[in-house]
């Protein structure tokens, strides 16, 4: 396996290009990416971990924070756009005792029958971006936890949001998100295109703890046109509860 994932990339025309991307939106998310563009939920059993948190938060990277949720075994806080950021925010957390870890994020979908106010649940990750393959080899899926992934479905279905399970497409170039790519990716099935999954799993799975990642709708993304979500509602304040309930699930703990 080689990045990037398509092998005839180079020759095919992007879907957008920058001009377009950066219209009606902060110019420093993206578009694609409301603010902030993503929530970490990490979970554990240790005190120790709250210790340690606090330390975190002065030398975390790029503009992301942590905080206690009301419930004292999971914590909330921002990550920065990507997968470098996300694989230095998992790393920071796991090396405070965190046990389990979820994005609440947003991306964008490649199927036309999900509906802006859905949300996608990983299953699977395809590595075309470059962190993963510091922790995984390139022949390896970046998988979530089955049993995580399970509680988290379980736990939308108790929920208003509908979700989509199924694979996703984390690409650290979203202006090179060519037309061939989506139109290949569609067809295989492809739920959802977004930045950070893969870093995630690979780090979690080299680091032995427990993640999974839920994403809404920011944008749908087909052959023929994109549709930069701008006046979608911003799903991710409904994804919380139901993701920290389903990590609570996963360490025994009463919410």
């Amino acid at each position: 396996m080689t990045i990037p994932n398509y092998g005839d990339k180079y020759d095919s025309p992007a879907l957008f290009s920058a001009p377009t991307r950066s219209t009606g939106r902060v110019a420093i998310s993206g578009p694609k990416f409301q603010t902030p563009s993503s929530s970490p939920i990490s979970g554990t059993s240790s005190r120790r971990y709250w210790r340690s948190v606090r330390a975190i938060r002065s030398r975390s990277f790029g503009t992301s924070r942590f905080i206690p949720s009301t419930n004292t075994s999971a914590s909330v806080g921002g990550f920065s756009i990507g997968a470098p950021a996300t694989g230095t925010v998992a790393e920071n957390l796991i090396a405070a005792g965190a046990e389990v870890l979820c994005i609440v994020g947003s991306g964008g979908t490649l199927q036309q029958d999900i509906e802006p106010i859905d949300a996608v649940i990983a299953d699977r990750a395809i590595r075309d971006e470059g962190v993963s393959y510091h922790y995984l080899p390139p022949e390896k899926d970046a998988t979530p936890s089955l049993e995580l992934t399970d509680r988290l479905e379980a736990r939308f279905e108790d929920s208003e949001v509908t979700t989509h399970r199924g694979t996703t497409w984390t690409t650290s170039a979203f202006y090179r998100e060519t037309v061939a790519e989506i139109e290949r990716y569609a067809e295989d099935g492809v739920v959802s295109v977004e930045m950070e999954a893969a870093a995630l799993f690979a780090v979690a799975e080299f680091r032995g703890v427990d993640a999974a990642a839920v994403f809404d709708i920011g944008d749908l993304l087909t052959e023929e046109e994109w549709d930069s979500g701008v006046g979608y509602e911003n799903l991710q304040p409904k994804l919380l509860d139901p993701a920290i309930a389903a990590l609570h699930d996963l360490l025994g703990v009463d919410g």
